[in-house]
């Protein structure tokens, strides 16, 4: 882990799957479910930690699964399908709701980007009571899972704000992919669906409990 940089941030981006939700172990039950229908290799948590990625589709492609045409379109709607009924068995991760209150408290503002697609987020979110936290929620408008890296862009478009005044708080490499792009600052989670070891060599800090943000911030 990195030691921290205490910088005067005003806006949070925060991302959602794996960083505010723990939601890794859902995905993995559920791909190894589409696999072993394909007569495919299951993953484990681990292994999964290290090929997961965006896009999707390219992920599927080293997993052996149709990554692109009907069958991809088939896989992701199952995938969704599967994620939309078992997903309120997923917690939120350990001191996230603590965290997002007392950056809330500290007058500092707020928003949710994600992959997923935005009608889901937004209930997903008001699901665990933390809607009133975020000034804005932005995900995608399909269920593919592409990138989010152009609704990053509209999130900042028109902003006020200096780039070194926004903090991306993420678990996965796209995350520091997107702020790098942005111009941004970010801080990647290890305890999401990225293992430590990938995102360690991003050059991005990293930290392994969502409360030692506030050393970043508090």
């Amino acid at each position: 882990m990195v030691e921290s940089v205490k910088k005067k941030y005003t806006h949070i981006i925060w991302d959602w799957n794996g960083t505010i939700i723990d939601d890794a172990k859902l995905c993995v039950r559920i791909v190894n479910d589409i696999l072993e229908d394909r007569g495919l290799p299951q993953l484990l948590l681990e292994h999964y930690r290290e090929q997961f990625g965006f896009p999707v589709r390219d992920y599927y492609n080293r997993l052996g699964l149709p990554c692109q045409g009907p069958e991809f379109n088939e896989i992701s709607t199952l995938f969704i399908e599967k994620y939309h009924f078992l997903w309120k068995q997923c917690v939120l991760q350990e001191n996230a709701r603590a965290t997002i209150s007392k950056i809330s408290s500290l007058g500092i503002d707020q928003s949710l980007l994600s992959a997923g697609k935005e009608e889901h987020v937004k209930a997903f979110v008001r699901h665990h009571n933390l809607h009133d936290y975020f000034c804005v929620i932005v995900g995608t408008s399909n269920i593919h899972a592409e990138g989010k890296l152009d609704r990053a862009r509209s999130l900042l478009e028109g902003s006020e704000l200096k780039r070194d005044e926004y903090l991306l708080v993420g678990d996965t490499l796209h995350d520091h992919e997107v702020a790098q792009e942005l111009g941004i600052d970010c801080l990647l989670y290890s305890n999401g669906h990225h293992s430590e070891r990938k995102l360690t060599a991003s050059g991005s800090p990293v930290i392994n409990q969502l409360n030692q943000l506030l050393k970043w911030v508090g």
